[in-house]
């Protein structure tokens, strides 16, 4: 299963920063961060940090790492619904970025497709399984047919995932990161 039933978020009030915990007692903080490039295009930064002193040979199981793909297409989504002009730049500043985007954009392929365009950085098109392993850099663009009205502004925003069908709470801070 992809998806857990339902996502808790932390957010800054523009979604330019996401961050939630994952591993064995929400061990680790993944933080995913929004940064202009050039005009309209933002770089997705992951960031991930050990929250604990305690060494646990197994922070982070396989539920976990779907937990996490699916989170991170959920914040993807959420920041489009937000900001839908503007096209979302995956490139894998590291070997986690770089293995964490391949799989989303090769295993969840299908799922992504109806809401976004999917290119690679100086190309047309992306094809999903053929073997480039130099490629790194990925273009996501919400398809202009599938924008929503936009939540105001709140302190937290609870929506329901068009993706994954599930409840996903958005709790809103100032000062995170």
């Amino acid at each position: 299963m992809l998806t857990h039933p339902f996502t808790f978020l932390h957010a800054r009030p523009d979604l330019s920063l996401f961050q939630f915990r994952t591993g064995q007692g929400g061990a680790i903080l993944i933080q995913l961060r929004f940064i202009l490039l050039r005009s309209g295009i933002y770089d997705l930064y992951v960031e991930q940090r050990q929250c604990t002193d305690v060494f646990h040979p197994y922070l982070f199981t396989e539920e976990d790492a779907r937990g996490l793909l699916g989170d991170v297409i959920r914040v993807i989504e959420l920041y489009t619904e937000r900001y839908p002009g503007r096209i979302i730049r995956m490139k894998g500043n590291t070997l986690l970025q770089t293995a964490l985007f391949r799989v989303i954009l090769r295993v969840h392929h299908d799922l992504l497709c109806p809401l976004f365009l999917i290119d690679k950085e100086g190309q047309k098109r992306f094809f999903p399984f053929r073997r480039d392993t130099g490629d790194s850099v990925f273009l996501l663009k919400r398809r202009a047919d599938c924008t929503l009205p936009v939540h105001p502004v709140m302190e937290s925003v609870r929506t329901r995932s068009r993706l994954f069908g599930n409840w996903v709470h958005v709790q809103l801070h100032k000062e995170i990161g």
